[in-house]
């Protein structure tokens, strides 16, 4: 059964194009795969009638069992069910190969004639018959695509053995899980980011599976760790609707579900497979990546995510309902007298549309009426979002302005101090409580709600590591705050100004989703 995010706009925004991508090319190339296979099966006949085979993995055998590594038993283990009973004639050449050279400790050391040395009577017949069993091998495109130690010099290999998968068991597990996860991946973060996070990730998982393994990473499971860290990330607990697409029903899909989806196939490779096949400190490097191009390009607060989750109603001029029409053409008009009556009837319509109160603050901005403004104003500061968007942000710098801080109690200015901490507006945030600072009475009055301001700020500048400007906060606390056991004043109020009630009843603020 197939799930797909529904994301609001036009049915064919819907198609999460980029996942279909990376699954027809993944099919592409594992269809490369199987035809490589016939030149990997001729040069496999030739590595044994050439007498390779008898020179080379005996000397494997014995570094396998007298070596200490971790993955020693596992790699002989492999090696002995690809030989069978003949070490010189094994019964899966090709199985043999892979072992052998998927080693990156022994097949270098081969490559450098450090195992079968100039010294020995073999070498001659063994060197010119391994340059011809590589040219056999180079006819495989495969070859050239896999992760390697040669990655270094060719880095296109980083991102290419993502695509590369041994087996039919291997690609269906990874296609389906691209299928299941790849969907909301994209639809939370675009098709662009989507991309970036995929591929990325694949990258630097390689990079770490190269720095801290010596069994080379197969299929794109750090790529798809890195869509379950974006996701995880970016939604957590919250959900974004989705839909079956044989039943057309509709279900809500929480963010952590794929992470509950890869640990479970994590938990399939390790017993179904073999714990070699699960490379932790790859895995995880996949999954931080992701977790950091989220917190990066900042996914979470983006307005495609809003929208997702049904934080922001979709701003589609075509659906933009008569009332908002009229109230954008007269303040174009610069009417603000009727562009505020009619913004402040859109936020009594829908006093949770941040698009709405931005505009309604913004034209009263513009008037001369301190009533509309403290209005605007207050609605901003009341309304309940743990948005950090762009627009958010702006909105609330605006609110530092003089003219808006003279309609303002004192008490919605240390509102409007600890939003703007929230924030991580701390300069803004500083000038705000400097004025309040500097009035005695007001201090004491408002001790306590100035004091934990300050030690927010103070508490972010100390995890940033901005020593300077943290000694800037400390020593306000100690010129205007001598003892803390001491502080006192009005706790913050719970309660927002009646005039809010009288123009917005609570029955008809929509229960938040």
């Amino acid at each position: 059964m197939i799930v797909l995010p529904i994301r609001p706009g036009p049915r064919t925004r819907s198609v999460p194009v980029a996942t279909i991508l990376l699954a027809l090319v993944s099919a592409l190339a594992f269809v490369v795969c199987l035809r490589d296979r016939e030149a990997l099966n001729s040069a496999a006949a030739f590595y044994v009638s050439s007498g390779l085979a008898a020179a080379e993995l005996p000397r494997y055998r014995e570094y396998l069992q007298q070596s200490d590594r971790p993955d020693a038993v596992a790699r002989l283990a492999r090696l002995e069910r690809a030989v069978g009973t003949s070490i010189e004639r094994p019964r899966d050449a090709v199985g043999a190969i892979d072992v052998l050279r998927d080693d990156r400790e022994f097949e270098p050391d081969l490559r450098a004639d450090k195992i079968v040395t100039p010294s020995d009577a073999v070498y001659p017949d063994w060197h010119r018959d391994r340059q011809r069993f590589d040219q056999l091998s180079a006819a495989a495109l495969g070859q050239h695509l896999t992760l390697s130690g040669q990655a270094w010099s060719e880095p296109w290999r980083l991102i290419t053995y993502s695509f590369m998968h041994p087996t039919v068991r291997v690609w269906l597990v990874d296609l389906c899980v691209l299928l299941l996860i790849g969907p909301f991946a994209e639809a939370v973060a675009g098709a662009g980011l989507f991309l970036l996070c995929y591929l990325g990730g694949g990258a630097f998982a390689a990079v770490v599976n190269l720095l801290t393994s010596s069994q080379p990473a197969v299929g794109d499971w750090g790529g798809l760790m890195a869509l379950a860290g974006l996701l995880a990330a970016t939604l957590g607990l919250r959900s974004i609707p989705a839909r079956l697409v044989l039943r057309r029903q509709r279900v809500w899909v929480p963010g952590l579900a794929a992470m509950a989806i890869v640990l479970c196939m994590e938990a399939l490779r390790w017993f179904l497979a073999a714990r070699s096949a699960v490379d932790l400190p790859t895995d995880l490097a996949g999954l931080a990546f992701g977790a950091a191009v989220a917190t990066l390009f900042k996914v979470r607060d983006s307005r495609r995510v809003q929208q997702l989750t049904g934080q922001v109603e979709l701003d589609d001029p075509r659906k933009e309902s008569a009332l908002a029409v009229q109230a954008r053409e007269a303040a174009m008009r610069q009417d603000t007298r009727r562009a505020n009556e009619l913004f402040k009837e859109l936020v009594d319509l829908e006093p949770n549309r941040i698009e709405h109160i931005c505009a309604y603050l913004n034209v009263a901005l513009l008037g001369p009426d301190e009533a509309t403004l403290q209005d605007a104003a207050l609605r901003l500061l009341w309304l309940r979002s743990r948005s950090h968007s762009e627009q958010f942000r702006k909105a609330f710098l605006q609110l530092t302005q003089p003219k808006v801080l003279k309609v303002l109690p004192i008490d919605e200015h240390l509102r409007l101090a600890r939003r703007l901490v929230r924030l991580r507006e701390d300069a803004a945030a500083l000038r705000v409580l400097d004025d309040i600072l500097s009035d005695d009475h007001l201090r004491q009055l408002y001790g306590r709600q100035l004091a934990d301001c300050l030690l927010g700020i103070y508490t972010g500048y100390m995890r940033r590591r901005l020593t300077t400007l943290a000694e800037t906060i400390r020593s306000r606390l100690t010129t205007y705050f001598e003892a803390s056991g001491q502080l006192g004043g009005l706790p913050p109020s719970k309660q927002p100004p009646t005039t809010l009630f009288t123009s917005s009843p609570r029955s008809r603020i929509p229960p938040r989703p």
